[in-house]
């Protein structure tokens, strides 16, 4: 049953109740060597399982998600809230997609953006004439 056909059969004046969380862009640091650039995202909160990185058309797109903590007790003070990561960025030139590799620790995603070889430095040979 797709969506279309559940708001169809759905019995007049209900409404269902909506989750919204306050979205915000992930802090980066963009770290850059020889073989790799190196993304860092913080998202505390968030679990390896609510993380998601999507590759396309040249654009990498993270997002994640903190859950609402699941405390003990009467709330007596509460500035955590729940929360949306995401943000986009564009990938550059000579990365070569099919070798990114992303690894959440922390609450820091880690996504390694692997130069192609023929954007690595390398030492140009120089023969005697």
């Amino acid at each position: 049953m797709n969506t279309s056909q559940n708001l169809a059969q759905r019995p007049r004046h209900t409404t269902d109740p909506i989750q919204q969380h306050a979205t915000v862009a992930a802090r980066v640091d963009v770290f850059e060597n020889k073989d790799e650039v190196l993304l860092l995202a913080e998202m505390p909160g968030a679990t390896a399982d609510g993380v998601n990185v999507h590759l396309d058309q040249g654009k990498l797109t993270i997002s994640g998600r903190r859950p609402p903590l699941d405390a003990p007790g009467v709330l007596l003070a509460g500035e955590f809230q729940p929360r949306d990561y995401h943000r986009t960025f564009a990938i550059p030139q000579g990365i070569d997609g099919a070798k990114i590799a992303a690894k959440f620790v922390d609450g820091v995603l880690q996504i390694h953006l692997p130069k192609s070889e023929t954007l690595k430095p390398r030492r140009i040979e120089v023969k005697a004439g």
